[in-house]
């Protein structure tokens, strides 16, 4: 059985599905700025439209493409879509699977391809309400995460009292913020 998207209205735009609307929320409550669905690209011979594009406080532009928890962050073709936009474009790729935050877990590392990254070889990133907005994770943040057996996820088994000492509370409140969204209200969301 194939669930299929709902399309979801969110501050003005039309989502292919509320996920996507969930990381507009998401991203608006964490004061992140961004684009729905931009421009267009041709990587490789195939057409390519990703979801967002950020804009982050620090002037950095970051891709997001977003999936559902049934996809595979590790392979398949969006991997192949993210890491090639990531060399052609110059700009980092997020790929976020399933709802902010999470499924099992609140806190979580999303995958990120740069421009540099290696075949086969991955980086990962986090959020935090403060700065940049979006964290590459190095030795330390590896070491605080652990490894979803099931999914191969980087989770923080962290309270919402350690989130928060963490990344911030306005990462907390983003993240209840859009598993709380509910859109059959129109736009509020």
């Amino acid at each position: 059985m194939t669930i299929q998207p709902i399309e979801t209205s969110y501050d003005g735009h039309r989502f292919r599905s509320r996920l996507e609307a969930r990381w507009a929320v998401f991203f608006n409550v964490l004061d992140i700025s961004w684009e729905y669905e931009s421009q267009g690209y041709v990587l490789d011979g195939t057409p390519y439209l990703p979801d967002f594009k950020l804009l982050l406080p620090d002037g950095r532009t970051v891709f997001a493409e977003i999936k559902n928890a049934e996809v595979s962050e590790h392979h398949g073709e969006h991997v192949d879509l993210c890491r090639s936009l990531a060399r052609e474009s110059g700009a980092p790729v997020l790929l976020l699977v399933g709802p902010p935050g999470g499924l099992k877990s609140r806190y979580r590392m999303y995958h990120q391809f740069t421009p540099d990254l290696q075949p086969g070889s991955f980086t990962a990133a986090f959020f935090q309400d403060y700065g940049p907005k979006l964290v590459t994770a190095d030795a330390y943040w590896f070491q605080q995460a652990t490894v979803n057996e099931e999914t191969g996820v980087l989770e923080f088994q962290f309270t919402d009292r350690r989130a928060a000492k963490a990344f911030g509370i306005g990462v907390c409140d983003a993240v209840n913020a859009a598993r709380a969204a509910r859109f059959e209200h129109g736009d509020r969301g």
